[in-house]
């Protein structure tokens, strides 16, 4: 209902448009005492043939074209084809007053002129309709290239968050295994807190960014179960604004940047591994101790490069990796 009507509109705005222009430049000669009749009803009819053939060539032509290809094209091939239908229309009324109804035949100069004004008009026409939806494709495309984009975008964070937890639960479950049979009461309170661990991943897998204060608890709880396996060779320290638990921080990152210093480095009362959390400006720091395990075999790095491509989909800050003074050193920005 809607597009009907405003078309009406259109078309009545048309007709008092060129009423309009025909009042304003044949004044003096109607104001001479010269007949107006035939003039006003010629531009009024042309109007109206005008409109019908437009809106003819709109709905069995441009309603259906493809805009999706060559768009710019064919918006000008249809203005061009509005102006030229518009301009044989004219031409054709023009010789049918004269041949139907006896009127004396205009000059050239006068064909010239209402054939351009014909097509002028008609190309408005084409505008207001075949520009129309090119527009509507337009913002359809649009609309399909960024759902497109947000649907890669979670496809590639789900794809590269997976990588995380089969890792986790290949440590975890170690660990479990090496403290049951040497320290079954604390065994259950690792499980408990190993049950934290896994309940965060399940509540939490479908969101990318996650608030601080949710992903620093989780950590606590990583930590607390390595505190209590390394048995005084780890030691942690976590010094981090409060004013910033609200800010938000990729889900999983500060847990995976403390189990990769876990994993990756020796442990041991001679070699005791330090690992100390803290803000600085709009990054979160994880630091520890470069002591790299001799035996391990050489690193993929793919937790590491996980997060840095994560942090490439959320935002334009990069991940800083530095390693200074025996120290490794990971600064992830606060989003």
């Amino acid at each position: 209902m809607k597009e009907p009507k405003r078309l009406i509109i259109l078309f009545v705005v048309s007709c008092l448009i060129v009423l309009g222009v025909n009042l304003a430049g044949n004044y003096r000669y109607y104001a001479a005492g010269n007949d107006w009749h035939y003039s006003v009803i010629f531009s009024l009819s042309i109007t109206t043939f005008g409109w019908v053939g437009g809106m003819s060539l709109y709905y069995l032509f441009f309603r259906k074209v493809q805009w999706t290809v060559r768009p710019t094209q064919k918006l000008l091939t249809g203005v061009l084809l509005f102006a030229l239908y518009g301009c044989v229309m004219m031409a054709v009324a023009m010789k049918t007053m004269v041949l139907l109804f006896h009127f004396h035949e205009q000059n050239s100069r006068d064909y010239v002129y209402n054939c351009t004004f014909s097509a002028l008009f008609t190309m408005i026409i084409g505008l207001m309709t075949s520009g129309q939806q090119f527009l509507i494709h337009l913002k359809k495309s649009i609309q399909d290239n960024e759902l497109m984009k947000q649907e890669m975008i979670q496809s590639q964070y789900e794809t590269l968050k997976s990588q995380v937890n089969p890792h986790f639960l290949f440590n975890a479950l170690n660990t479990l295994t090496v403290m049951i049979p040497r320290q079954p009461e604390v065994a259950v309170n690792f499980v408990e807190q190993m049950s934290k661990v896994f309940r965060y991943s399940l509540q939490h897998s479908g969101e990318n960014t996650i608030n601080l204060s949710s992903e620093l608890k989780v950590t606590r709880s990583y930590l607390f179960l390595n505190q209590q396996r390394y048995d005084g060779k780890l030691t942690v320290d976590i010094k981090i604004e409060e004013s910033l638990m609200d800010r938000k921080i990729i889900t999983q990152s500060l847990l995976m940047l403390v189990e990769n210093a876990i994993k990756h480095n020796e442990i041991s009362h001679e070699n005791p591994l330090s690992v100390n959390i803290y803000d600085e400006g709009d990054y979160i720091v994880v630091k520890n101790t470069l002591r790299r395990k001799a035996l391990l075999e050489r690193s993929t790095n793919v937790g590491l490069e996980n997060i840095k491509k994560r942090y490439a989909l959320a935002c334009n800050i990069p991940v800083v990796v530095e390693e200074v003074n025996n120290s490794f050193v990971v600064k992830i920005p606060m989003l």
